[in-house]
């Protein structure tokens, strides 16, 4: 697993909305990781800031003019990050596995 995606429900707007947002229609950042070390505490930090960042740009800016952009924005942010925990926490659980196999092959 070389490559994450972070995918942002643009949480404003979506009630507005005649049908269900698909996936599809969402911005969808890739987050890659194979310089990543996800064995290390420091590789997974890593890992979590870049998912931050990627959140962060496909949730977008909100207007100074929407009193509730900045709400918004943390709120779609917060579920970019959930959405991505599966990928990030199998991607984690890769890296042990190889860490294991190396270990016991020696």
């Amino acid at each position: 697993m070389k490559t994450l995606f972070v995918t942002a429900v643009v949480a404003a707007g979506l009630a507005a909305l005649p049908s269900p947002a698909r996936a599809e229609d969402q911005p969808r950042i890739a987050v890659g990781v194979a310089d990543l070390d996800l064995s290390t505490p420091e590789g997974r930090a890593a890992l979590d800031l870049r998912l931050l960042h990627a959140a962060r740009t496909a949730c977008g800016t909100p207007s100074p003019a929407d009193p509730r952009g900045r709400a918004n924005l943390d709120q779609c942010v917060a579920e970019a990050r959930i959405a991505a925990a599966a990928q990030r926490d199998a991607a984690v659980a890769l890296a042990a596995r190889r860490v294991a196999r190396l270990l016991a092959s020696r």
